[in-house]
């Protein structure tokens, strides 16, 4: 919802402006219902912007990507279901924040993947299907778990003689 009214906030004024360089005469109740409405789609357009800052991603997950960090919010009694918090990075892409439905498995997988993080160790994230996660894996749900590892060291080049 928030991409349409953010599209409309661009191209309403844009349309606007084109309709009346083209020489269109409107009538003064027509000026007026323009002058008012310009303001509010600027309102939209800000509110929409607000809307998207900072929250998770509305895609899934990637393949497999890198973790940067994670954010566990734990299920509190009679009031959520709790959520998991992945900031993820593909290839050279920008990191990208991804919310999961929490679940006991995936929080104690991550918490050993953090582990490994804190000894220096980076860690790559790899999305399977279910039947192949085996123990290491937390199921996600729709036949798919995800499972961390640590990153394949990159060969050192090779030395210079000099």
């Amino acid at each position: 919802m928030e991409s349409i009214i953010l599209n409309l906030a661009y191209i309403l004024p844009l349309a606007v402006l084109v309709w009346l360089g083209s020489g269109f005469r409107l009538a003064l109740p027509a000026k007026l219902l323009l002058t008012l409405l310009l303001p509010v789609f600027y309102g939209l357009h800000w509110f929409g912007l607000q809307a998207n800052k900072g929250w998770p991603a509305a895609v899934s997950l990637p393949e497999q990507f890198q973790l940067l960090a994670a954010d566990v919010v734990e299920p509190r009694q009679g009031s959520d279901d709790g959520a998991i918090y992945l900031w993820v990075r593909q290839d050279d892409a920008e990191p990208r924040v991804h919310a999961l439905p929490y679940t006991r498995k995936l929080h104690e997988t991550l918490h050993t993947a953090r582990e490994r993080m804190e000894q220096g160790r980076t860690q790559v994230g790899v999305l399977m299907d279910d039947e192949n996660a085996g123990s290491k894996g937390a199921r996600l749900g729709n036949g798919r778990a995800l499972e961390f590892r640590d990153q394949a060291r990159g060969a050192l080049p090779p030395k210079r003689s000099e």
